[in-house]
């Protein structure tokens, strides 16, 4: 008799091209959503550079060109803009590796329970006297998953601390941006 299932064998490595498959679907898709807001932050860059030369080439007295400036010593809306740009990044990418570990994992549940199966499949073809050798196998397999499940906390919690640090780090970014920019016109007066 054989342990080997061939038919399992083959819906498993198509289960595991699916899986592959729809990983770089994602991986794809999130590196055009990437390229669609660097091109985004591009134009709008180039726009703002524009609009500068336009605003200096306006300029016909001493008076508007301290005004203006003046008017470029104000970082908050760019610093905003580059925040905004950071923030979608991020999102961006919390996004795409949530939707890949939820995918991993569902195909680790998969083979979890194909090795559970065949481990269950050998127990009860064993020959007497394996009983200690089966019970062992099988409290590594649990010891394996738990360990694996630890491990899908601890990054879930690593994950969910780094968005916490980014997301203090934007709002901090955001209060001082405007100070910075107050003291530097107060200096240019």
């Amino acid at each position: 008799m054989s342990f080997f299932n061939s038919e399992k064998l083959q819906a498993t490595q198509k289960a595991n091209l699916d899986l592959l498959q729809q990983i770089s679907g994602k991986v794809f898709a999130s590196v055009e959503q990437l390229s669609q807001l660097q091109f985004k932050a591009l134009r709008d860059s180039t726009e703002e550079h524009f609009e500068g030369v336009r605003k200096l080439l306006a300029v016909r007295d001493p008076q508007g060109f301290a005004d203006l400036q003046a008017s470029f010593t104000q970082p908050s809306a760019q610093t905003e803009r580059l925040a905004e740009f950071n923030r979608q990044v991020q999102a961006l990418i919390v996004g795409t590796q949530s939707d890949i570990a939820k995918l991993t994992e569902r195909q680790v549940e998969a083979g979890t329970q194909q090795v559970n199966e065949f481990v269950e499949s050998i127990s009860k073809n064993a020959p007497a006297g394996s009983e200690p050798v089966v019970a062992a196998f099988k409290s590594g397999l649990a010891n394996a998953g738990s360990v694996f499940e630890n491990a899908q906390k601890a990054v879930k919690q690593a994950s969910d601390v780094a968005q916490s640090s980014f997301d203090a780090a934007t709002a901090a970014a955001g209060k001082t941006a405007p100070e910075a920019g107050a003291k530097a016109t107060s200096a240019n007066k």
